[in-house]
């Protein structure tokens, strides 16, 4: 079950958990003492010399790629995962990754009645998630 932190708890329990996915809704709480991938920029690196047939199906390999080197590590930029021909389960994505492994990503989307929403639901961007049920999950909020 997704555990819901304040700011206050995240800075004071973040050194003490060994896994998961961080969601940090806002991008100046993302720790800052830890490595950072820019990850549109170097996902898009590793997508843009396959054939664009090719791509969603490496997006998974070159994600792990980019986080293998870290125990724990920074997204940013992520509004790349949402494209829509990848048609990726991001959350789900980013939670396989988190395997003895600390992930914290700034959502790029907002929160409502508890869900991860990214874009409009009329925008081919659009995504939607329910954390609440996921293991290793922690939302962080204001």
């Amino acid at each position: 079950m997704a555990t819901r932190l304040s700011r206050f708890e995240f800075k004071q329990r973040y050194t003490a958990i060994g896994q998961g996915l961080f969601i940090v809704t806002n991008e100046k709480r993302l720790p800052k003492e830890q490595g950072t991938v820019n990850l549109g920029r170097e996902l898009s690196n590793i997508l843009c010399d396959l054939p664009e047939q090719n791509r969603p199906d490496a997006v998974a390999s070159g994600i792990a790629k980019l986080v293998n080197p870290y125990k724990a590590v920074t997204l940013t930029h992520s509004e790349l995962l949402f494209t829509p021909g990848f048609n990726l389960d991001i959350v789900g994505l980013l939670l396989a990754l988190c395997r003895n492994r600390k992930i914290c990503i700034a959502w790029p989307g907002t929160i409502l009645d508890g869900k991860l929403i990214y874009a409009s639901p009329n925008n081919p961007e659009y995504y939607e998630c329910d954390p609440r049920a996921l293991q290793d999950t922690y939302i962080i909020t204001e």
